[in-house]
């Protein structure tokens, strides 16, 4: 069998056991490398060298493998790790998966156990390789397609069109699940610096005693737990784009270090001497209003006029009301994708409701939602009775449009109450009682006399006991 080429980092504080498994590795035809302490590990990835594989052991003096696992994943977030102990351990097995490990050894191991799992890793590499080189065939690393005609949209992606040709750091406003990232990633592939990385930050998810040598980077002994040097996301994103989102959280203090950056476009790393110049483009992302924040002291106005050196608002959903049916569908078929079902037609009924609705939680919240319809339908359409309660609930169905299909029934306003007072619930049975009777008992034409679909039409009938086709 042909070995795939691999690039193999073995990590042991043990000098013979490092010998042993480069010997049987590179017996393998693997290229193997090899460190004695999780720092030393750490410096040869900084020095760009390629590694595919990184197998260390769990348990080491100073960096454990765990921490190195951690560290290792930020300098390659593509990097496959196996973790190897002799202390196995329910405990530590679980820990190391969370951790991001591929896969888990339990010294003592023999060499068919160590060989079969090494290939296991070529092979996914192999697989990563040719995946690779077929999207740069095809070009498939272009921007994420932006759906939408509403007049607002439109608008929005006229603005970032423009930005695409120009080098100016960009601020993105609006609400949460608008779909902040998914403009800054079309900005950046769009854009101008495509062929460089795209590096996402959480500025609410750092804690914030690390947040600065997250940035910034640090240097190895420059306070308790820096073993080893380590490259900040600014210097991650050289050449590329580095997107800050949730801009407005980000602490005073640390926000008067990255005024410093932006303006001079270079870093010094936590305990470093030496200001290293990078070449990056700042796009941030916030859903707070940032002037308000100015007034009151806890955002830097400097900071927000060098962000903001071009601005894009992007609308929340309730005012994209003839999206809503274009993203439903869109949304709808991805999960029937992911589910290996087909996708279920949405009825008018649902789509009417869904234009109606405020979607507090924006583009985010119909994906969500759709996701759960589409796992939980029997594969007739999706009608209102298949919306999450919490939806249900929030809003009454808004009114159909007043296109009623030829033959539906009439409503008479102010003979309704001819005969007496009578409750919505008998006005419903007496309303599919008649559309039933004039079916000649079929729920598929009553239905479609009443603008509902198939599937609230039997749900309905069912509540009332009324007749099936």
């Amino acid at each position: 069998m042909k070995t795939i080429p691999l690039n193999i980092l073995i990590v042991d504080d043990e000098t013979a056991q490092r010998q042993i498994l480069g010997e049987i590795l590179q017996d393998e035809g693997y290229t193997v490398s090899s460190a004695g302490s999780g720092g030393d590990a750490l410096k040869i990835m900084q020095d760009r060298k390629p590694i595919d594989l990184l197998i260390t052991d769990l348990r080491m003096p100073g960096m454990d493998g765990v921490e190195l696992l951690r560290q290792a994943l930020i300098l390659k977030p593509d990097l496959i790790v196996i973790l190897m102990t002799a202390f196995g351990t329910v405990s530590s097995a679980v820990e190391a998966m969370k951790s991001g490990a591929f896969d888990y050894l339990q010294k003592p191991f023999n060499k068919d156990e160590l060989v079969q799992r090494v290939r296991r890793v070529a092979e996914r590499v192999g697989l990563l390789r040719e995946n690779k080189r077929l999207r740069e065939k095809l070009g498939a690393q272009a921007a994420p397609k932006i759906y939408g005609r509403s007049p607002s949209i439109q608008e929005c992606l006229r603005r970032l069109e423009k930005l695409t040709k120009l080098q100016g750091d960009v601020l993105i406003t609006g609400e949460s699940g608008t779909g902040k990232e998914l403009v800054a990633r079309a900005l950046h592939y769009n854009g101008l610096r495509a062929d460089g990385p795209f590096v996402p930050v959480n500025c609410a998810a750092i804690p914030e005693g690390i947040a600065e040598s997250e940035l910034f980077g640090h240097e190895r002994g420059s306070f308790t737990h820096a073993t080893a040097d380590r490259i900040g996301r600014f210097e991650q994103a050289d050449g590329g784009t580095l997107f800050l989102d949730e801009i407005s959280a980000m602490p005073l203090n640390l926000q008067a270090k990255l005024l410093r950056v932006v303006e001079d476009r270079s870093v010094e790393r936590i305990g470093g001497h030496t200001l290293r110049p990078i070449d990056v483009r700042l796009i941030a992302a916030t859903n707070r209003d940032l002037p308000q924040m100015v007034k009151e002291g806890s955002f830097r106005e400097d900071l927000y006029y060098r962000l903001n050196v071009h601005e894009l608002l992007l609308p929340p959903l309730r005012d994209r009301k003839d999206d809503i049916p274009i993203l439903a569908e869109l949304f709808r078929n991805r999960a029937a994708a992911r589910s290996g079902v087909p996708a279920p037609d949405l009825s008018e009924s649902l789509l009417q409701y869904l234009k109606g609705y405020p979607f507090p939680g924006n583009v985010r919240e119909l994906e969500h939602m759709m996701e759960k319809m589409v796992a939980l339908s029997d594969g007739e359409p999706l009608g209102l009775e298949d919306l999450p309660p919490s939806v249900r609930k929030h809003q009454p169905p808004a009114p159909l449009e007043s296109n009623r299909p030829a033959g539906s029934l009439p409503l008479e306003p102010g003979r309704l109450l001819d005969q007496g007072p009578i409750s919505l619930t008998d006005l419903e049975e007496q309303l599919l009682r008649e559309a039933i009777h004039r079916s000649n008992g079929n729920l598929s034409e009553a239905a479609r006399r009443l603008g509902i679909s198939y599937k609230t039409m039997r749900y309905r009938a069912q509540k009332f006991g009324l007749g099936d086709e």
